[in-house]
């Protein structure tokens, strides 16, 4: 994992894994992601650090469609994968709890197809 540049306190830049990659975000902070792809690729959000950790995602550079999975789901509904088709599609999540662990949930969503795997 490589930490580009610190924002804001607490908050940083952490670059795109590419495809297939996992989007880590640092256990003492917030992270945001441009995400790029080249084709259809994938990439994997595990599970956040703290309750309230954020994440935003954003689709910078559209060279095919981009699925997102996220090791928790990030609503009530249950979905857990995320598709980014368009350049500016833009989500950002926030770590919760529900059940004694960790889950995201989509604060706002500007453009990203949510389902479930």
């Amino acid at each position: 994992m490589a930490i580009k540049t610190v924002l804001m306190p607490g908050l940083v830049e952490v670059s795109d894994p590419g495809n297939a990659g996992a989007v880590t975000v640092p256990a003492h902070h917030h992270a945001v992601c441009a995400l790029t792809s080249a084709g259809v690729e994938t990439r994997t959000l595990g599970t956040a650090a703290f309750a309230g950790q954020r994440v935003s995602l954003q689709f910078s550079v559209d060279g095919g469609n981009l699925t997102l999975t996220a090791a928790a789901t990030v609503n009530q509904t249950g979905n857990n994968t995320l598709l980014f088709e368009a350049a500016g599609d833009e989500i950002t999540l926030r770590a919760s709890v529900k059940a004694g662990a960790l889950v995201w949930r989509v604060v706002s969503n500007d453009g990203v197809a949510l389902s479930t795997v």
